[in-house]
């Protein structure tokens, strides 16, 4: 018999059963997923998705501009698995939040050192490429990553966890950042833009003013990501039902 208002206590993180340390919620919705691999789906996307990353690194060029349509597709499917696997993990506990530490190893470790030679090592310019993958295929995508890490090991729901995914691969193809860099740099409003990720849908180099336009459109498109009903679905998918409340 528990106190009142209190929870039960949470069994060892062992034996597969750790519930969230959530008011109202006895378990997270992946562990009361009825599907048999609800439980292994996390760990499955995440050999995919580490299994695609190196692909894409050792057998893609590190160069700005995407060869071919198989090659962004390949980067962005790494990218999803990695997000699935983010959002699907299963267990949801205040003791594992130390997981989160890991990927300020890999910024100060490698990804911050290697992206500050570019500018401090690299003063020709000779591996411009080089940097450009490492800040827009590692750095950023990283950050992403470990935000939505935070809010899941937190607590954050599966849905809510992909939904702050979705939404920061939305702001970065939207045009966003190659407007706010002629913004906050001291150089000069160029007559059109040339960025890769908006070439591939008006298919060239559009005029700063067509940029802030398709800027824009994304924004509706982020509105309706972030209003999508995902949680219910995933519940649905998993056939986790209803969450049990703590009485």
């Amino acid at each position: 018999m528990t106190a009142r208002d209190e929870s039960p206590p949470s069994p060892s993180l062992l034996d597969g059963n750790v519930t969230a340390s959530l008011p109202g919620n006895v378990s997270d919705v992946v562990l009361r997923g009825q599907r048999r691999w609800a439980r292994h789906l996390w760990w499955m996307a995440l050999v995919a998705g580490a299994a695609g990353a190196a692909i894409v690194w050792l057998a893609t060029p590190h160069g700005r501009e995407t060869q071919t349509a198989g090659e962004l597709a390949a980067k962005l499917l790494a990218f999803a698995c990695l997000c699935v696997a983010i959002a699907f993990f299963p267990w949801v506990s205040q003791r594992l939040q130390w997981l989160v530490y890991i990927p300020f190893v890999f910024f100060t470790g490698y990804l911050i050192p290697r992206i500050s030679w570019f500018y401090y090592g690299d003063v020709s310019r000779a591996q411009g490429d080089v940097f450009y993958t490492h800040l827009y295929m590692l750095f950023y995508p990283a950050i992403v990553l470990t935000v939505a890490a935070a809010y899941r090991i937190g607590g954050g729901s599966p849905g809510r966890c992909l939904k702050i995914m979705a939404t920061g691969v939305v702001i970065l193809f939207s045009g966003f950042l190659d407007l706010m860099w002629f913004a906050v740099n001291p150089v000069a409003i160029p007559p059109v833009i040339d960025a890769p990720h908006i070439n591939l849908f008006t298919g060239g180099p559009i005029s700063y003013g067509a940029t802030i336009l398709f800027a824009l459109a994304h924004v509706p498109i982020a509105v309706v990501i972030n209003l999508l009903p995902v949680d219910r679905w995933i519940t649905r998918l998993l056939g986790a039902g209803e969450p049990t409340p703590v009485r």
